[in-house]
């Protein structure tokens, strides 16, 4: 892996309730983390162009650090190799690239082409735009295939071109439909569509991930890693190793990483006025108007709801929560709350981590001990947020 060093800044806090795990080049943003992405794109732009040297980019990325929101493009890279030492870069305000020694005589260079992650929404209302730009190195880095009906033996139909159904080895769809009139379907390594399941593209299914019998999935949609899916789903974003086993209405929402929806959990994403959704906005601590008229669940980390949950338009749950009840949940709920209907406690930070550490080795995955202490900190901060609304 291409070394590349990154740094987070103070405008994180607006991508509440995701914190410390997607921070420094470990944010999922398409079908990679930063750290691949970025990687994966300088390889892929100096291998098709003459006139950038990787060295020189190289160069570049190890004498200094990458904002850890900055989306990689040909543009950014371009703008990096013309750097000399001493120099930084910025958009607006934002810091994009600093060299590591740095000083007050920096040479500021502005770059204002540059898309920054800048809100939890921006997962979902950019996940056309995600596939579509990463399409070559999906391709490329999944090694994958265009659909061969003769080959699969599925009995899928497919409604588009197969050309743009693109299979990674281990692979399977059976008894399924897919369309691709709309945009492209990504099929990961070791990933599996069971039968009945209609996918409307575009859609990517990240490696060992499963669609269960019977799901309808509305693209632009982007299942990470390691996730079990069904129900109804649209225009939404799993970041990996989470659960929505079960029927129920998810749209225009963004799942964090393990993650569980009961049963016949249903979210609203849209509201019966037809207005902009208000949101929970972390720098001013209230419910804010966006721009946005669909907007669903935004979930953090580690949260889990029961069966039958209901999340109605523009809800906002914070990490490690557990969620019960027959009436629709908090517009905001702090991380680490456990309750619904109006009865709420604090997660204790022990059953916490027992639970975590549970449902990883599911995966086979492990707790780290290290985040251990972070996710303390993290427990400790909306320990203080509770005792200021009460």
């Amino acid at each position: 892996m291409m070394q590349c060093t990154f740094f987070s800044d103070v405008h994180w806090k607006q991508l509440y309730p995701f914190a410390f795990p997607y921070q420094k080049g470990k944010l999922r943003w398409g079908a990679f983390t930063l750290e691949q992405y970025w990687h994966f794109a300088v390889i892929d732009l100096t291998s098709k162009n003459k006139h950038v040297s990787r060295s020189n980019v190289q160069t570049c990325l190890t004498q200094g650090s990458l904002n850890d929101r900055w989306i990689p493009n040909e543009a950014a890279i371009v703008a990096l190799t013309k750097l000399k030492p001493g120099q930084t870069l910025i958009s607006d305000d934002v810091v994009l690239y600093t060299p590591s020694a740095a000083n007050d005589q920096l040479e500021q260079l502005h770059f204002n082409d540059a898309f920054l992650v800048n809100h939890p929404t921006d997962f979902f209302t950019h996940c056309g735009l995600a596939m579509e730009s990463q399409s070559r190195l999906i391709q490329k880095q999944w090694e994958t295939k265009t659909w061969d009906a003769a080959s699969e033996k599925s009995n899928t139909t497919i409604i588009g071109d197969p050309d743009l159904v693109f299979m990674a080895p281990g692979s399977s769809v059976r008894a399924s439909t897919m369309n691709t009139e709309h945009g492209p379907i990504f099929i990961g390594p070791n990933a599996e569509i069971q039968e009945g399941s209609n996918i409307r593209g575009p859609f990517l299914l990240d490696e060992e991930s499963i669609v269960k019998m019977g799901t309808r999935i509305y693209g632009p949609t982007l299942i990470g890693p390691h996730c079990r899916i069904a129900g109804e789903i649209s225009n939404s974003v799993f970041l990996g190793f989470s659960n929505k086993g079960h029927d129920g209405f998810l749209g225009n929402s963004v799942i964090g990483q393990w993650c569980n929806l009961g049963a016949d959990t249903n979210t609203s994403n849209l509201k019966n006025n037809y207005s902009p959704v208000r949101l929970w906005d972390t720098r001013s601590a209230s419910m804010k108007t966006t721009e946005l008229q669909f907007c669903g669940l935004i979930m953090g980390d580690h949260s889990k709801c029961g069966i039958n949950t209901m999340f109605n338009t523009g809800t906002l749950i914070g990490s490690g929560c557990m969620l019960v009840g027959g009436s629709f949940m908090p517009k905001h709920v702090l991380p680490f709350s456990w309750g619904g209907d109006g009865k709420w406690t604090e997660h204790r930070f022990d059953q916490f981590v027992a639970t975590a550490k549970t449902v990883m080795e599911r995966r086979q995955q492990q707790w780290d001990p290290e985040e251990e202490q972070k996710w303390k900190r993290e427990f400790t901060t909306a320990h203080a947020m509770r005792i200021e609304q009460t």
